[in-house]
């Protein structure tokens, strides 16, 4: 009872924050609760302990299993999905807890605990408290669900229209344009589909609110797993948990950002994504280092193409991890390591696959070194280059042009604020010891996506942030082995006292820091680089003081890991809602209360399979009117509906435009319009003839007029039936 007692702090943390909130109430996280422990951690973990075995303490065996619960499940929904029997996935998971209850029930205890100190449950706890609460009091808090707020992050209204769709259709169809096959890494909203199916909650409840937090805390537990596995010690699992939640600790103070890399809100694929890989490794591990069981492949080959299909990064990680290893092995030992190679083409198959069906977004991607710079705010003012991402040649314009200066110093900035605690376990280079390698083939691998792909959107980002585990994990080892080396342990008290010290003082630091502004961005970054160098020295004052006996690597590790919260201050200061509203207020995604309104009377009272045709792909500019930003998902997402169009600045065939007649994807014209045509002269010029072919062509049985984009015929009341209209907004119904 002792060791589960600090684990009520992330409840309580939840707890308080939905409070806070006043979404709902306790009913929806109740029964989400019961789904995630009954349909996913405890299946999870008896399927682990069957196919492998038990990590000795009940914590890690539930992040692992939750993963691999998720897995099973996503195989339950496919199947139940492609049969309409999505009310009945419930029975999925049942299968597994009946038949271990009748023929497995020693798999629901540990034969050989190995628990683990309890100041590690004490760090873990903490750790996820952190996380959950700078979560719902953060990011959750300024980003209402419709029709609550004002204005809404488009991503979030796409997710949203995904989760809608993947309840309805195996394999699923793009929302936005009836019809034509869904093309994007989807894995995580059809394990957002699946808890709508099993709870019958909302897709805006479960993804707005409920979905990551578990995982947030899976994220935490996973990675202590993979540190404590490859380092052989407890404490630097606390350490790599402490890394990833108390950057979050930012969001207390200004919630106007998502939550800090490598976990995300915003980006739900990143984040399942993420903890698919580090359980892969986990395995992979066991089984190629550790002489663990064959039967191990029964869970990396489907988890592995859970993270493939959740993230197109996961699985290059992956293979480099495996194929640096094998490259070790195969010059020290001058044998071919027969095992890691075949494992390694396993994952290039389960790559090729998830890449050719599932991975998406992946157009207008090229090859640039450093082009990951032009997404800084300062880059323009630092080098004069205003070059869009996904433009140019091999080589970064700027330092091409000769802007040498100018493109070392933001890269200089960039390495020592915003992806210090991505590259904190190269200490681990020169290690004698494949493991060693396998960390550094992952590390390297993020870092080479992250410095040389181009994409439109800037997704290169997402290599490094899926790779920050492997580094967190390579900084506890080379940290734990200086700490063995100096013949005593890691005073894991001074340490979290010295990371905490640096994370207060930055978060005073940060209250009096206005949004920055063009003419102020460089002395932004200047003052960045000062605060490194002022925690540097405060921390070797410290070592000197304290820690004079041990090994000089625990020095770097604590100033690496001391920069982290940088991220989430820069994050704020340059990233973050310049109007610092307390929420998103963003005018180019203002969405009025008769839109949201209108948008969800049609989720109510429409089929889950009827086609809707709507004038609402542009926010908020109207059809055809310059400055078009092409992400448009209101229909498609608050009301959850199909739409003949709608946004497709997300498909492949805009975001292969980038840079058309110098305009961004989300600017290019649509691709089928043919559609925008038809919708158009159905709103504005409507005849019987046109109508019926929207219905004889397309199914379309809606019709959703804003008058906000564009004149709607008074015609209309005469060829359809008006049911519903609020405020602009008028609905027909072609069925009728």
């Amino acid at each position: 009872m002792r060791r589960s007692a600090p684990w009520l702090l992330p409840i309580l943390a939840a707890v308080g924050g939905f409070v806070s909130l006043g979404d709902f109430g306790a009913g929806p996280i109740l029964k989400y609760a019961a789904y995630f422990a009954g349909a996913i951690a405890l299946p999870g973990t008896l399927l682990l302990r069957a196919a492998w075995r038990s990590t000795g303490n009940w914590a890690e065996d539930l992040g692992l299993g939750s993963v691999v619960g998720a897995t099973w499940q996503l195989i339950g929904w496919a199947i139940f999905t492609a049969l309409g029997w999505q009310r009945w996935l419930i029975v999925w998971p049942a299968l597994v807890l009946i038949g271990f209850a009748v023929a497995g029930r020693r798999y629901f205890r540990i034969a050989e605990p190995e628990p683990l100190p309890f100041a590690w449950t004490v760090g873990l706890a903490v750790s996820a408290a952190v996380m959950v609460g700078a979560t719902t009091l953060g990011v959750m808090a300024y980003h209402p669900m419709p029709p609550h707020g004002e204005a809404y992050y488009p991503d979030l209204l796409y997710h949203l229209s995904m989760v809608h769709e993947l309840t309805r259709a195996v394999p699923p169809e793009l929302p936005q344009v009836v019809n034509e096959r869904l093309d994007y890494h989807w894995f995580a909203d059809a394990d957002m589909a699946a808890a709508v199916d099993v709870t019958r909650l909302t897709p805006l409840v479960v993804l707005f609110r409920l979905w990551v937090l578990p995982w947030l805390v899976v994220s935490l537990l996973v990675c202590a797993t993979l540190a404590r596995i490859v380092s052989r010690t407890w404490w630097t699992g606390v350490l790599a948990a402490l890394a990833l939640a108390a950057p979050q600790l930012f969001l207390l103070v200004n919630t106007s950002v998502n939550l800090a890399p490598p976990v995300s809100l915003l980006s739900p694929s990143q984040t399942f994504g993420m903890v698919a890989a580090v359980a892969v490794a986990v395995f992979l591990i066991e089984l190629l280092f550790r002489n663990g069981s064959h039967r191990l492949w029964l869970l990396i080959v489907p988890v592995a193409v859970v993270g493939g299909g959740s993230k197109p990064t996961v699985l290059p990680l992956l293979v480099a991890a495996v194929g640096l290893a094998a490259l070790y092995l195969l010059v020290t030992t001058r044998r071919l390591p027969w095992r890691l190679i075949g494992t390694a083409v396993v994952l290039l198959v389960a790559g090729a696959a998830t890449f050719l069906t599932v991975a998406g977004s992946t157009s207008g991607s090229r090859v640039q070194f450093l082009a990951v710079l032009k997404s800084l705010p300062v880059y323009t003012a630092a080098t004069g280059d205003k070059t869009q991402p996904g433009d140019g040649g091999l080589i970064l314009p700027a330092l091409a042009h000769g802007e040498v200066l100018g493109t070392l110093s933001l890269l200089l900035g960039l390495l020592l604020t915003l992806q210090a605690m991505s590259w904190a376990g190269f200490g681990v280079t020169g290690r004698r010891d494949p493991i060693a390698w396998f960390l550094l083939g992952a590390m390297i691998a993020g870092w080479a996506g992250y410095l040389l792909v181009d994409h439109p959107s800037v997704s290169e980002s997402y290599f490094v942030y899926t790779a920050a585990p492997f580094s967190l994990a390579g900084a506890g080892w080379f940290a734990a082995t200086s700490a063995r080396a100096s013949g005593r342990p890691m005073p894991i008290a001074i340490a979290a006292f010295i990371l905490s010290i640096g994370y207060a003082g930055l978060l005073v630091w940060a209250r009096g820091v206005p949004a920055a502004s063009t003419g102020r961005q460089l002395w932004l970054t200047t003052r960045m680089l000062l605060v490194v160098l002022g925690i540097t020295l405060f921390l070797l004052l410290v070592w000197r003081l304290t820690l004079r006996q041990a090994g000089g690597g625990m020095f770097v590790v604590l100033v690496l890991l001391s920069t982290a919260p940088i991220s989430s201050f820069a994050q704020s200061a340059v990233r973050g809602d310049t109007e610092r509203a307390p929420t998103y207020r963003a005018a180019r995604w203002w969405v009025y209360p008769d839109e949201a309104e209108a948008a969800l009377w049609l989720g109510q009272h429409s089929g889950r399979y009827d086609v809707v045709a709507t004038n609402t792909w542009c926010r908020p500019a109207g059809p055809g009117t310059p400055g078009c930003d092409a992400r448009g998902y209101l229909v498609s997402g608050i009301a959850g509906r199909r739409t003949l169009i709608e946004g497709w600045a997300y498909t492949n065939q805009a975001m292969a435009a980038q840079g058309h007649g110098g305009r961004r994807y989300t600017e290019q014209p649509s691709p089928w319009p043919d559609r925008v045509a038809l919708t158009e002269q159905a709103l504005t010029a409507p005849t019987a003839e046109v109508l019926r072919r929207l219905r004889d062509e397309y199914d379309v049985r809606w019709l959703y007029a804003d008058g906000r984009n564009g004149p709607i015929s008074p015609a209309l009341d005469r060829l359809a039936v008006r049911r519903h209209s609020i405020g602009k907004v008028r609905i027909y119904d072609l069925g009728a």
